[in-house]
């Protein structure tokens, strides 16, 4: 039987994925690709590599599920922050007002928002959510919640719209809902919450540019204000990767 020679075809694609990961987390590690930078193209990295492209986009989702990296739909890969960068979802206990734009704000992060779904609904679920009689008027508020110009949480938020007069007039991607409530005299002062980690769902996988079955922190907030009424129902999926809970464990 003639003997073998050279690699195994299996054990050098494996050995140039390797390679190819492991030159990636270098230049992210020293500073060589910053936070926030965007990598070149598939194509373009396969000529610099010499890899396949199949290679190439094994390896930045397996960085992706790491945390190195994140991909935005339509306009590539990015560097992500640093896993040290993360903000601690302990303070929405401590903050005046309870809630991920104020935890971002408390870190000096530039925060925005893109609105999915916005209007009035009677769903007896929110009603009940937030204190009303059957067929309340409830307004809805759906949105992305970006930090840094990154996905960061998807937030669906129900208010008493009887509260909140002109309210379907304002765009909440520029404006600050909590600003407005302010005004209105309804600025959530109390809160309850919950806070879980669960699997991320598709609806949210794809507004976060998360891989499939990724944890995210689930919260819930019921908040009060000031005269001890229910002003807000919020559901929040944060990603782990961007926020950590922390807690002091006193005898």
């Amino acid at each position: 039987m003639k003997a073998q020679t050279g690699r195994n075809p299996s054990n050098g694609k494996n050995l140039e994925a390797l390679r190819f990961q492991e030159t990636i987390v270098e230049k992210i590690e020293s500073g060589d690709l910053l936070p926030g930078e965007k990598l070149p193209g598939e194509r373009s990295l396969s000529a610099m590599y010499g890899i396949s492209r199949r290679t190439v986009r094994r390896v930045l989702g397996e960085l992706s599920a790491q945390g190195y990296v994140y991909k935005r739909k339509g306009a590539g890969t990015f560097v992500r922050q640093k896993a040290a960068d993360k903000m601690d979802l302990s303070y929405l206990s401590e903050l005046g007002n309870a809630g991920i734009s104020a935890i971002m704000k408390s870190y000096g992060v530039k925060v925005s928002g893109k609105v999915l779904t916005k209007g009035v609904t009677t769903a007896r679920f929110f009603c009940y959510k937030l204190g009303l009689a059957a067929g309340g008027r409830v307004y809805v508020l759906h949105r992305i919640r970006y930090g840094n110009d990154e996905p960061i949480a998807v937030e669906y938020t129900y208010l008493p719209a009887d509260l909140f007069s002109g309210i379907e007039a304002l765009d909440f991607s520029r404006v600050s809902l909590y600003d407005y409530m302010d005004s209105k005299g309804h600025m959530p002062r109390k809160f309850r919450q919950k806070l879980q980690i669960v699997e991320i769902n598709e609806r949210e996988r794809a507004c976060l540019d998360l891989p499939k079955k990724a944890p995210v922190y689930y919260l819930e907030f019921t908040g009060y204000d000031a005269h001890g009424t229910i002003v807000e129902y919020t559901e929040s999926y944060a990603r782990c990767d961007k926020f950590e809970f922390r807690f002091d464990n006193q005898a």
